[in-house]
């Protein structure tokens, strides 16, 4: 099964990936998907990504980058034209050198969301959160940047950090995980905390719009230990069902093939 037929998406779809633990290798393979299924994708970023991170997407995309709203929207336009039926837009607005690498920004959420409504693709990507690389985040303040013409909020979680110790190494934020949580620094992380993180109101899902369908994707699983522990925290999602949860998918998006594992909906009573 196709990621993004496990998402269970319709004919368009406005999706911000959150969260920590695979969110820029997520969006790379949904993207491809998508154009293979001849669709028209943009992909972009609210926050910074890794320029190097566009890189498998150019064999089937294009770089369209500009500080000006207005050239960005007519290179967008001049891309897709009348006569290509898919690709992938990539949006760079600015540049800049970071420890690790280059990074670029993309438009604001206001652009996002007019383009959105004009109609100028039939799939946006974005990348709504950062996470130094971290497989579990909590977000602070300013974070994720969510446009609110999302139809569908993919929160992202890496299952390798069950059983990690709470420290910065390990959980990007990990005072405030820490506070939303409850679990003190230097412990473990159990499910119950990947629940508490999930469930709370400013935690995964925080700046969520209200309208969008919540997606759950528990990533980097790849052995049967893994697999019985997503399953676990599956199923104290779906009890009961506190954060809203649509559907959740369970998989790697680090294989070469069968990325899905198994596709969880509904609400458990």
């Amino acid at each position: 099964m196709l990621i993004s037929d496990a998402l269970q998406l319709k004919e368009r779809a406005f999706l911000s990936l959150v969260g920590a633990g695979g969110k820029t290798s997520l969006l790379q393979i949904i993207a491809q998907e998508l154009v293979g299924k001849k669709k028209k994708v943009i992909v972009t970023t609210t926050t910074r990504m890794f320029t190097r991170q566009a890189s498998p997407l150019l064999g089937a995309g294009q770089i369209i980058e500009s500080t000006n709203a207005r050239s960005m929207e007519d290179g967008i336009k001049d891309y897709f034209g009348v006569k290509r039926d898919n690709g992938i837009a990539i949006l760079f607005k600015d540049r800049f050198l970071e420890v690790g690498g280059e990074k670029f920004s993309g438009p604001e959420p206001y652009y996002l969301n007019k383009w959105w409504q004009e109609g100028l693709a039939d799939f946006f990507i974005v990348e709504a959160d950062g996470a130094k690389g971290r497989p579990i985040k909590a977000p602070s303040q300013h974070e994720p940047v969510v446009a609110s013409m999302t139809t569908d909020v993919v929160g992202v979680i890496g299952i390798d950090s069950v059983s990690l110790r709470l420290t910065e190494e390990n959980v990007f934020r990990s005072t405030l995980f820490s506070h939303l949580t409850g679990l003190k620094y230097d412990n473990l992380i159990t499910k119950k905390e990947v629940l508490a993180l999930i469930n709370h109101p400013a935690g995964l899902y925080k700046d969520s719009p209200n309208s969008a369908r919540r997606l759950l994707f528990l990533n980097k699983v790849n052995n049967s230990e893994k697999e019985q522990i997503a399953e676990e925290i599956a199923l104290g999602v779906m009890i009961n069902n506190q954060a809203g949860v649509n559907a959740i998918i369970i998989g790697d998006s680090f294989r070469r093939e069968s990325k899905v594992i198994k596709v969880i909906s509904g609400k458990i009573e």
